[in-house]
């Protein structure tokens, strides 16, 4: 090191064309660097883009699809023959939605692995829900109170999934050049569902009067 300080200031024109070129070199790895940094964050989100905009549609069409059913499920136990019918005809996928949840998973697996927790929770209440609709068809139907409940469950956490796309939408997009923390919805948020679900108005069982024999 000595040898160099000496040999520098015995050679103050080399040494300067030396340290800008260092300076300059290192300069343009830096830019380099960065540059292929924001290059690959771009490409990121170009791809990962389409992919969260599906989730968010096909957690659109799950919420869609849960009104929907709801109303069914309830004029067929209020003994509706045309609405038993159109759940009869109905094949396992389209009755349970199971063509979208697949779809979800697949999403959530290769591509937002940061939203499995929420995720978790909804597909617990999908289950619930679909185990109520099973026996719809069953002769020993659920009450129209439980299935409204479980509906609406689903739809808590269909909107807590879509709430938890939009706060982290950059980080799940990988569209940060800082790291930035990643906003789960909190617990006061899952233990404070919207009281009831859009739905039919449910009409409670009148009790049999005393006239009746």
């Amino acid at each position: 090191m000595e040898t160099i300080v000496h040999w520098a200031v015995a050679n103050p024109s080399s040494a300067a064309s030396i340290a800008s070129a260092v300076i300059a070199a290192s300069v343009a790895l830096v830019v380099f660097t960065v540059t292929q940094l924001i290059a690959r964050k771009r490409d990121a989100t170009q791809l990962l883009l389409p992919k969260l905009e599906q989730v968010y549609l096909l957690l659109n069409e799950l919420s869609e699809h849960n009104a929907r059913m709801f109303k069914l499920y309830h004029l067929a136990i209020d003994g509706d023959t045309e609405a038993q019918k159109t759940l009869n005809v109905m094949d396992d996928l389209t009755h349970y939605g199971l063509d979208r949840s697949k779809k979800i998973v697949m999403y959530i697996r290769l591509y937002f692995p940061a939203l499995s927790r929420i995720h978790q929770m909804l597909f617990a209440a999908e289950h619930e829900l679909n185990m109520l609709r099973y026996e719809v068809r069953s002769p020993d139907p659920p009450e129209a109170e439980d299935l409204l409940m479980a509906s609406g469950n689903v739809g808590h956490f269909l909107r807590l999934m879509e709430l938890e796309i939009i706060n982290n939408r950059d980080a799940l997009l990988k569209a940060n050049l800082l790291p930035r923390r990643y906003r789960s919805v909190n617990q006061k948020q899952i233990d404070n569902p919207i009281p009831r679900p859009e739905g039919p108005y449910i009409h409670p069982k009148q009790p049999p009067s005393g006239n009746e024999a």
